[in-house]
């Protein structure tokens, strides 16, 4: 009888966990699977994970967060919450409902002018003070009251193409001590501008984690932070700058979710002089550069394992791409968290 290695690496998979017995009334909750959704509980999509993580702080037509939140609870979940670093529906900070100013003008900026959106009345920001005090008070402060306990903060991302505000001018000058020097002039003002992206979410970052350490711990609460984000493979390919290989040196980190999927993975790669989509491999070294980052550190990883992508694509391309990126996910036993669906 032959048996394939997929089937091999299935079994042994199977067989390590049934040695490893749950017991729910002596062993904590588990959190091996997650799911995040902004909606309220709904049954096409109780996928009957340990933890839902609910998207968003926003209050939506016909219930707030807290009632979001809630409707998972009731059906016997543990929550978690995540929301945008770099963007995210903060349309009262954004339009000046939150302190008096409209701050549309934080966003990242290109040599043209234009700034660089992810949705209407949503930029991509310049981490700036205002909003990284926004993000505590007015975000992580209200989920914590929510009596959540593990926050996860997605996708720290400044383009490399950007970097033309005048915030991000005010920062260079606060940073270096002498004026703004346009980046696409020099290697070296491209040099001293990515590493002012680096750091300003570098320091968003620690301030944000910091302080939901710090207030939970006045409530009596232990909280974790998580950071999810595309794997430096992914972010050099798509001119991203991102601090996460510098994150799980901060205290008020605890790991990452290693967001890989068919739209990262189906970047067309160079091999062999040939440029061309190799989904299996490419994800293969996307989930392997994060585990091998976060291994030293002791920080707990989940995978991500997307069974579609964010662009209109039809079913059977979705199946596709979707078996070759979970098989290479489990060709890492040593990881065994998960976020199922996103």
């Amino acid at each position: 009888m032959k048996i394939s290695i997929l089937t091999c690496v299935l079994l042994s998979i199977s067989l390590a966990g049934s040695s490893q017995q749950y017991n729910s009334a002596t062993e904590k909750p588990r959190q091996k699977t997650t799911f995040q959704t902004s909606s309220p509980w709904i049954p096409e999509i109780d996928v009957r994970s340990d933890v839902a993580i609910v998207y968003g702080v926003n209050d939506r037509k016909g219930s707030t967060f807290e009632q979001r939140v809630q409707s998972w609870r009731d059906r016997g979940y543990q929550t978690a919450f995540m929301t945008g670093i770099a963007w995210g529906q903060y349309y009262d900070y954004f339009l000046g409902q939150w302190d008096g100013k409209n701050h549309l003008g934080v966003g990242q900026v290109t040599k043209k002018g234009d700034t660089i959106f992810h949705g209407k009345n949503m930029p991509y920001v310049v981490p700036v003070q205002s909003f990284i005090d926004y993000m505590k008070t007015a975000v992580v402060k209200r989920v914590i009251d929510a009596d959540i306990t593990t926050i996860f903060l997605e996708e720290p991302e400044f383009w490399a193409r950007a970097g033309y505000s005048a915030p991000f001018k005010e920062e260079w000058q606060k940073y270096y001590g002498f004026p703004w020097r346009p980046q696409d002039e020099s290697a070296e003002n491209t040099y001293l501008s990515s590493k002012l992206k680096y750091h300003l979410y570098y320091d968003a970052i620690k301030q944000v984690s910091g302080y939901a350490k710090e207030y939970g711990k006045s409530k009596g609460k232990n909280i974790k932070v998580y950071i999810a984000t595309h794997s430096l493979v992914n972010y050099s390919s798509w001119q991203i700058v991102s601090p996460e290989a510098s994150l799980a040196s901060l205290p008020g980190i605890d790991g990452y979710i290693a967001q890989v999927w068919t739209g990262t993975s189906r970047e067309p790669t160079f091999f062999n002089g040939e440029k061309k989509e190799r989904v299996f491999e490419n994800a293969f070294l996307e989930y392997g550069s994060m585990v091998s980052m976060t291994a030293p550190t002791g920080r707990k990883l989940f995978f991500l394992t997307d069974p579609i992508e964010d662009w209109p694509r039809d079913w059977a391309d979705y199946k596709k791409n979707y078996q070759a990126t979970f098989t290479t996910e489990i060709l890492y036993p040593m990881i065994d968290n998960y976020e199922m669906m996103p």
